[in-house]
């Protein structure tokens, strides 16, 4: 339940962030004029399989929903069942076809991975310790499927690092203390 409320929470804020920002909403409604464009030249085979990449987790959520009702309505024909061993059996039934249906999805999230597209990518970009800038180094980044969804990424990273400077202030004021001392 806190889950699905945080989730709501951040839509939201991003939702609010967009309808305050004229900046983002032009950068926003450029990136969706781009992408149907791009959408205009597929065939609708290959845009119902991209509407179900991007739409992977809700249609496993209705495929549940859908088994259950199914599963139940199968098992409810036994009239030597209770009720609750209908619930139990049909509920085995559609947690078996969930099972399935999400174990499939893995294998496309993995197949994804392994051919370096969807979510996560992995790009080379200039080193930013090397000053001559003539280092390359991989770097995986995830994409965004609205702005500010990997924002809270950025603000745990920003945290780490000043955590880890101020380990390094008090790490060298106390070598200097010592060797005061």
């Amino acid at each position: 339940m806190y889950g699905t409320a945080i989730i709501v929470a951040d839509r939201f804020s991003a939702a609010y962030d967009v309808a305050h920002n004229p900046e983002k909403r032009r950068r926003l409604e450029e990136e969706k004029e781009r992408e149907e464009l791009l959408e205009s030249g597929k065939t609708s085979f290959q845009r119902l399989r991209d509407w179900a990449e991007s739409n992977r987790y809700p249609i496993i959520f209705g495929f549940w929903v859908l088994s259950m009702g199914g599963s139940f309505a199968m098992v409810n024909r036994n009239r030597y069942l209770t009720g609750a061993q209908k619930l139990v059996q049909a509920r085995m039934y559609a947690q078996g076809l969930t099972l399935a249906v999400l174990l499939a999805s893995f294998a496309f999230e993995t197949a994804d991975a392994k051919k370096g597209k969807g979510r996560w990518e992995t790009i080379k970009v200039l080193d930013p310790n090397d000053p001559t800038h003539k280092h390359l180094i991989e770097k995986r980044i995830h994409h965004e499927r609205y702005a500010g969804e990997d924002q809270w990424r950025e603000m745990i990273e920003a945290e780490e690092a000043r955590i880890n400077a101020r380990k390094e202030a008090a790490k060298a004021k106390q070598q200097n203390h010592e060797s005061k001392n």
